[in-house]
């Protein structure tokens, strides 16, 4: 059979997504408890979501609730991290542990009949971690070094330096995973203070979907319901409505054949009213490959491998971000075409092929991310954190597919307007300075 390439494929039926309805309960300490019984293969997904992320703490301590995740397994309950080792790999099972701004959370999957004993490895992670004086030594050090050999990665200085211009002070204003300067105040007295304040059953949220027995909470309540203390629910950190710092600015890299640019607004909180707008938006500005900065910079100017955009959605307002790595040579007439692309959208709603593109883009994918275990549980664990209703998924669709045109350039026009976007560009001073400051003035930093 010959296939004829110069024709695209038609399109597909339409496959639906199925809604995943889940139990809910609460041991009697408070503790939450979430799940779905699927039994189509013998394994299980547990998240113990926690509201211990990056925003529960100041940029003083910027980096700890990193630490803390990164030791969670590296000792417990009287057991070295050797030991600890020994046994979760005896088990077959994989540990992690998810440290970002609004949650850590604590992963596990195995299969089910050994569900009983990973529970026991959950709760002693989770409950009695020993914070070994060595292994916080070791493990501060590995986190140290990983931050001093990051800083010869230009992306990696870009979103250090962008969350400082943005955010200032506020728990956004640093990377989730700290600053040395921050790291290297952190001691084991710290750690402990840390997970004794944030750890305990009222805010935790227990997350299971796989091949559960019937008595899967009489399990859950044999490891957990002993657990006491109390905690503060953390709330979301203030809102910042405009970037602490707006216009142009750059980081000196001396030599550097390329330069990578970052285009930023303050976007919107995870369940604004406005967020699916805000959703098809950056869709078509350049969530997709057919996005618009995509398709200018890449596909029509050949200067860069890949622009894109990103919305962040956080417990308070994240960034919007604009990215690309370009030649050196076109680093201001990337900046301006990018800029270009975002006006537009300020300018007059997109079209309705670009409204069908996005809106297909987001809803038609979704089935594959309900396939495994581990992602059923993850969506169930950011309906926790977000406090997003059982249907969110069901209806997302929908809601998606009611977005109007105007509705997207209603949204654009509030953040994409150039007065309020922070332009950072990583590059040598020497190559691209005169012509960036065509596009405004330009104010030097140095990379932390």
């Amino acid at each position: 059979m010959r296939i004829d390439r110069s024709k695209a494929p038609e399109v597909g039926t339409r496959t639906l997504l199925e809604p995943v309805r889940p139990h809910r309960s609460r041991l009697d300490n408070g503790m939450g408890l979430v799940w779905v019984r699927r039994d189509r293969l013998p394994g299980v997904s547990l998240s113990l979501v926690l509201p211990a992320g990056a925003d529960s703490v100041g940029v003083e301590s910027a980096g700890i609730a990193s630490l803390v995740g990164k030791l969670l397994p590296e000792g417990a309950a009287g057991r070295s991290a050797r030991e600890m080792a020994f046994w979760i790999d005896g088990l077959g099972a994989q540990v992690g542990v998810t440290v970002g701004y609004d949650a850590m959370v604590l992963r596990v999957n195995t299969l089910s009949d050994l569900l009983e004993d990973v529970l026991d490895v959950l709760a002693a992670v989770a409950l009695e971690p020993d914070f070994l004086p060595a292994e916080v030594e070791r493990c501060r050090g590995e986190r140290l070094d990983a931050i001093h050999r990051l800083r010869d990665d230009p992306a990696d200085v870009a979103a250090d330096v962008l969350a400082e211009l943005m955010y200032g002070r506020h728990p956004y204003g640093r990377l989730a995973r700290g600053r040395v300067a921050s790291v290297e105040r952190l001691g084991r007295e710290d750690l402990v203070e840390f997970h004794f304040d944030r750890f305990a059953p009222g805010v935790a949220t227990l997350v299971a979907c796989g091949d559960l027995p019937e008595h899967f909470p009489d399990l859950v309540e044999r490891r957990f319901g002993s657990w006491r203390g109390t905690a503060p629910a953390m709330d979301p950190p203030d809102a910042v409505s405009v970037p602490e710092m707006t216009g142009i600015v750059l980081v000196d890299r001396p030599g550097g054949r390329q330069s990578v640019i970052r285009i930023a607004g303050i976007g919107l909180h995870r369940g604004h009213p406005e967020e699916p707008s805000a959703r098809v938006m950056n869709a078509i500005l350049g969530g997709l490959f057919n996005s618009r900065i995509n398709l200018n910079l890449r596909e029509d100017k050949g200067w860069t491998y890949g622009a894109r955009s990103t919305l962040s959605l956080r417990r308070s307002a994240g960034p919007l971000t604009m990215r690309a790595a370009v030649e050196t040579g076109v680093t201001a007439d990337a900046v301006r075409e990018m800029l270009g692309e975002a006006l537009g959208l300020r300018e007059a709603p997109p079209s309705e092929a670009e409204m069908e593109m996005a809106a297909g883009a987001l809803t038609r994918s979704l089935p594959l991310k309900f396939e495994r275990n581990g992602q059923i549980a993850g969506s169930l664990a950011d309906q926790v954190v977000y406090g997003l209703p059982d249907d969110y998924w069901a209806t997302f669709p929908g809601v998606i597919e009611s977005v109007s045109r105007s509705d997207v350039h209603d949204i654009a026009a509030r953040l994409l307007d150039p007065a309020e976007l922070t332009i950072l560009v990583v590059g040598d001073k020497d190559a691209v300075r005169t012509k960036l400051e065509e596009l405004g003035s330009v104010t030097l930093t140095d990379a932390p």
